[in-house]
């Protein structure tokens, strides 16, 4: 897997939400592995008008950028794609809780079900 120029990973945060969905799912499948943000209670969960939602990029530094704030004490953690797809989908898919896949620093994330993600990564 070639590394992005900072050209190229600047291009992915301001591209829509669907390019950044396409590009994780084509990230995790080439690399097998997800993304997210963890500190010592675990993973990062946030709320939204939704419900709770679980967070996850495509790359260590793309997640790294939202370690700031009130995440500063989270570092980026990865998940082996099949444990992801075996373990957290449907546990997340049983608990209802929705996933930002590759939220960019302006907040903005595809918001997608764990049925959802499944299905594109299957």
């Amino acid at each position: 897997m070639k590394e992005l120029s900072m050209d190229e990973r600047v291009q992915l945060l301001v591209a829509p939400d669907s390019e950044r969905l396409a590009y994780f799912v084509e990230q995790a499948k080439a690399t097998q592995l997800v993304w997210s943000l963890s500190n010592e209670e675990g993973f990062v969960m946030v709320e939204t008008d939704d419900g709770d939602c679980v967070m996850v990029w495509p790359d260590a530094e793309f997640a790294s950028q939202w370690a700031i704030e009130d995440w500063d004490d989270c570092e980026a953690v990865s998940v082996p794609l099949e444990q992801f797809k075996a373990e957290w989908l449907p546990s997340l898919a049983l608990d209802n809780i929705t996933l930002a896949v590759f939220p960019n620093i302006e907040d903005e994330g595809k918001l997608s079900t764990a049925q959802e993600i499944t299905d594109l990564l299957a």
